[in-house]
């Protein structure tokens, strides 16, 4: 399987829960992800273990200016190990630690691709009204942050909550080894922390889920002015849609300002549990040592993981507060993209086989919600006949083929071709034997030729001209500067229209 392959997945998510989210993006990477956990945790360990080489460093120095000749040889030859220890953790724990940065940092960038690349599938799976209630930006919006949380996620388990979680381990074992007492004093401090800092951000994700939907409003709203810039300009509203959207960036404003402060809340109670528990532990060392319990390298021990601890526990509100934000993106994204499909094909449904290409109509009634479109219409067109439709604006002339392309699921009866109920046949296959030439011109942002080409994309030159020819089109396409390589710019805004 090539790298590339290995990336995608066949399957759809269908949790809006961003970890089982996160599961589900990271599954086809599982070996990177393995590597790079097991490289943290020795990393981690290797760096919580530095604590204890200092005690070493302190005792064997202490050792050196206080023995007699015999015991200053012996003294600096622990010291000098104790020192060669001390550089080789440290250089260990460096290199492990940057193969954990080129393992994971491939994990992470595989499982955004897989993230995007399910998100953008599954919401090209959605019905005609699903788009037709929603800003093409705001969900191309939530797509990139969908995908872009998977990076942010990698970041937090990997080598931030990992970190801490092996750091706190090693840190216990070796304070148990000093004095059981503070060992205690350190795992009370560790779970007082832990407790609150989860407890506090768990309320803090409706506050960031909340600012997000109000983000992406915005966002929405943003695209819908820029893209409509033309009409606005000529209609002379700019002062109004500017006094419009300001109230949105206010709301906005507002919103982000209740999120930080809650955030900041809580590393202010974490610096205050710091200092309790820091200087109990500190306090409690310094007793047992005047009592001749523990050795002064003992209390160097003890500071250096009240330091390190301090900046852990410092930074585990921010990333708990940072991860309330990503867990707040993606799953207000996820509740957005993975809803239940409008119209699901059926689980035995079968590609379409055109034979004649006979239409028929039976008892077909549909409505949008209370207002009736069709009531018990019967229609049949026959293979080869040509059939116009006329009626007044909103008769239901547009509906009809919407319906016939299956965009719309029937109030009751039945659309067959050839006989066949198209609501038993893939959607993909129906729509891949019906052509179309809409009401307004839709264009991609790509050249003329593909843009031709799309309903047969391995059409050739020659193909591609004969229709433009039979369009009208060939003779100023050609009096472009690249022809039918000349890009259309977005929505076609570069031709007439």
């Amino acid at each position: 399987m090539s790298v590339v392959s290995s990336l995608w997945r066949e399957d759809f998510p269908t949790s809006t829960n961003p970890v089982r989210f996160f599961l589900f993006a990271s599954r086809p990477h599982w070996k990177r992800a393995s590597i790079a956990f097991v490289a943290v945790v020795l990393a981690g360990a290797l760096y919580a273990s530095i604590p204890y080489v200092f005690k070493l460093i302190t005792n064997a120095a202490l050792e050196l200016k206080g023995g007699g000749l015999p015991a200053q040889a012996e003294s600096y030859e622990a010291l000098v190990w104790a020192c060669a220890t001390y550089l080789l953790i440290l250089l260990g724990a460096k290199i492990i630690w940057r193969i954990s940065g080129f393992v994971g940092s491939r994990w992470a960038t595989s499982a955004r691709a897989t993230a995007r690349h399910a998100l953008t599938a599954y919401v090209t799976l959605h019905s005609r009204s699903y788009f037709s209630d929603r800003f093409a930006g705001s969900i191309a919006n939530k797509i990139s942050r969908g995908a872009n949380g998977m990076v942010d996620m990698v970041d937090q388990l990997l080598w931030r909550f990992s970190e801490l979680v092996v750091f706190s381990i090693v840190s216990f074992v070796i304070a148990f080894s000093t004095h059981v007492i503070l060992a205690w004093i350190f795992l009370a401090w560790l779970v007082s922390v832990v407790a609150f800092n989860v407890y506090f951000v768990r309320k803090r994700v409706p506050l960031a889920s909340q600012a997000q939907k109000l983000e992406t409003a915005l966002t929405g709203s943003t695209v819908d002015l820029l893209t409509n810039i033309t009409t606005m300009q000529e209609y002379a509203r700019r002062v109004y849609e500017i006094d419009r959207l300001r109230s949105l960036i206010d709301e906005r404003r507002l919103a982000g300002v209740r999120n930080w402060h809650f955030g900041e809340r809580i590393l202010v109670s974490n610096n205050i549990l710091q200092v309790i528990f820091g200087s109990v532990m500190v306090y409690v060392a310094v007793q047992f040592f005047s009592a001749g319990t523990i050795s002064p390298g003992d209390i160097v021990l003890v500071v250096s993981i009240i330091f390190n601890i301090e900046h852990l526990f410092q930074t585990l509100g921010s990333e708990l507060n940072k991860f309330a934000e990503v867990w707040g993106e993606i799953k207000e994204s996820l509740e957005e993209i993975i809803e239940p499909l409008e119209i699901p094909d059926q689980p035995d449904a079968k590609e379409l086989k055109v034979s004649r290409g006979g239409i028929e109509l039976k008892n077909v009634t549909f409505s949008y919600g209370d207002a009736p479109v069709f009531e018990n219409l019967s229609l049949r067109i026959l293979p080869g006949e040509r059939v116009g439709l006329v009626g007044r604006s909103g008769a239901g002339k547009s509906t009809l083929v919407r319906v016939l392309l299956h965009h719309h699921v029937l109030d009751l009866g039945t659309i067959e071709i050839d006989g066949t109920d198209i609501a038993e046949v893939t959607q993909e296959s129906l729509r891949r034997a019906i052509a179309v030439v809409p009401q307004e011109p839709l264009l991609f942002h790509r050249t003329i030729a593909e843009n031709i080409s799309y309903g047969k994309t391995d059409a050739t030159q020659k193909e591609i001209e004969k229709a433009a020819r039979l369009a009208h089109a060939h003779e100023f396409i050609e009096r472009l500067t690249d022809g039918y390589k000349s890009l259309v710019g977005e929505r076609g805004i570069k031709l007439s229209g």
